[in-house]
């Protein structure tokens, strides 16, 4: 019959709490350092991410205003050309300024539009990309095209541009038209630009192309759904 030493089993059961109690005091700040360490990296990972829309929602208010800024100007120029034809306004060299300041303007600023319209495809939905490219290649491009060859048409038949709202008398030579010119403005006329121009043909298809821009680029939907940014006592 075997004798069980009480001191013995005693003496068992603290050496192995001690074992054990060692032991924890090892792994729990083990573990809780593994814990923090995972919390700071989805903290900064959230902090990156939040930083990175931010960057984001940044650029594209700055696209916003520089393409805007540089579409309308464009208008005003091609619009400045055309609207100075007509003697009713009354300003002596008015269309040959708009003109020259056409020749000198246009092309930079045809150029950097092209550039922005790229741009929109690292910025916003390829659905706008296509339309402003439309834009640009259907009716800005078009209308440049337009101008240019009734400009050349009228600076070499006469050094004095005739108002466009003076009546042609009867066997009087055809108005000038884009022959060459291809697209939307094929055989247009001055007269038949400034009628785009009152009824504001390309200051529409502006306003649309970016109210529908500036609704692509509202990202408050998204921003909602990211995760928050965890609080201190969480």
């Amino acid at each position: 019959m075997q004798i069980l030493d009480p001191k013995g089993s005693f003496l068992k059961n603290l050496i192995l709490s001690l074992v054990l109690l060692g032991v924890s005091s090892l792994l729990i700040p083990a573990v809780l350092k593994q814990i923090d360490d995972r919390k700071a990296i989805d903290q900064q990972r959230l902090q990156d991410e939040l930083s990175r829309q931010d960057k984001v929602v940044d650029a594209q208010a700055a696209l916003l205003a520089t393409m805007a800024a540089d579409f309308w100007a464009y208008e005003l120029y091609a619009s400045d050309v055309v609207i100075s034809r007509d003697e009713r306004f009354g300003q002596d060299n008015w269309h040959q300024r708009a003109v020259d300041a056409y020749y000198l303007q246009s092309g930079p600023l045809l150029g950097t539009m092209r550039a922005e319209i790229s741009t929109l495809l690292q910025l916003a939905p390829q659905a706008n990309y296509d339309a402003f490219l439309q834009l640009y290649e259907g009716e800005i491009s078009a209308l440049d095209s337009c101008l240019l060859e009734l400009m050349k048409i009228e600076a070499a038949s006469s050094g004095t541009p005739q108002p466009s709202a003076t009546p042609q008398p009867a066997g009087s030579p055809q108005p000038s038209r884009c022959v060459a010119s291809e697209g939307k403005f094929a055989g247009a006329t001055w007269d038949t630009l400034a009628t785009s121009i009152v009824h504001q043909g390309l200051a529409g298809s502006l306003d649309r192309e970016f109210a529908n821009l500036a609704q692509a680029f509202r990202l408050q939907d998204r921003l909602a759904d990211a995760p928050q940014m965890p609080t201190p006592e969480s």
